[in-house]
């Protein structure tokens, strides 16, 4: 089984709000439908909320959970806008013959100071057992100390990637760069000097999940190879997911 995360970065315009990137969501729905008649169909998809779920989060103030009845409908608000993208994904990669369904983490996971401590995955793999290709993605979920909570798509990449023969990210830069060249590989022992390259923008402001040092700290303690490539390159994520190689950051 692969697990493949997309970020919001390569189907949003992170610098908008709720603005989706039609054009890439369907040239990536069609990649993986050339993976999918290629025989790869034991994989989880899931996707990032990116500007359906990161402004409203800010707006509403949800980054350290929900006390107020104006925060219940803010995150209400946010989970049907983080809905509404995911819908979009699942009829691109319909339109490609895949039969994807999108199941909400919000009906399957808990958590406990915004890290997911339970997660339901059997309708996961009951989809998988039947020929489907489930789709998470990012989304608010009930928290037994917070009311609720921002639960990222890196977050149910650590939770599935345990049990994954290989994860990979697409985003929208080629992988890890630091100085301005592509970093081939991180692990727990190089990982500090790499991160000094990392921006404050990176790391706090563009992304209330953690930005791109919040998603390689996931995938250090996956323990699986895991890949980060450039999903506006279609065909990067479409040899690693065939098992060759790519230009991308390999974390391990």
């Amino acid at each position: 089984m692969q697990v493949l995360k997309l970020g919001g970065s390569a189907l949003t315009d992170k610098t908008a709000y709720m603005k989706a990137d039609e054009r890439n969501i369907l040239s990536l729905a069609g990649m993986l439908g050339r993976v999918w008649k290629g025989g790869v169909h034991d994989l989880i998809l899931i996707h990032g909320a990116g500007s359906f779920g990161h402004p409203l989060v800010v707006k509403y103030k949800l980054q350290n959970g929900v006390k107020t009845p104006e925060q219940m409908l803010g995150a209400a608000i946010t989970h049907s806008a983080c809905s509404r993208l995911s819908e979009m994904v699942v009829s691109g990669l319909n339109s490609y013959g895949i039969p994807a369904v999108s199941l909400p983490p919000s009906l399957l996971g808990h958590m406990e100071n915004k890290r997911l401590t339970r997660f339901n995955r059997k309708p996961v793999d009951d989809l998988l057992s039947l020929g489907y290709l489930p789709v998470l993605y990012g989304d608010m979920v009930p928290d037994t100390k917070l009311g609720c909570a921002a639960c990222s798509g890196d977050q149910l990449v650590s939770w599935f990637g345990k049990d994954a023969e290989r994860v990979v990210l697409g985003t929208n830069v080629d992988g890890v760069l630091a100085e301005g060249k592509l970093v081939p590989e991180i692990n727990k022992k190089n990982f500090p000097s790499i991160s000094k390259h990392f921006s404050d923008k990176e790391t706090k402001h563009a992304d209330v999940t953690g930005g791109m040092e919040g998603k390689i700290r996931e995938l250090l303690g996956i323990g699986k190879p895991c890949y980060i490539a450039n999903a506006l390159r279609p065909e990067r994520i479409e040899a690693l997911l065939m098992g060759k190689s790519a230009p991308s950051t390999l974390v391990k």
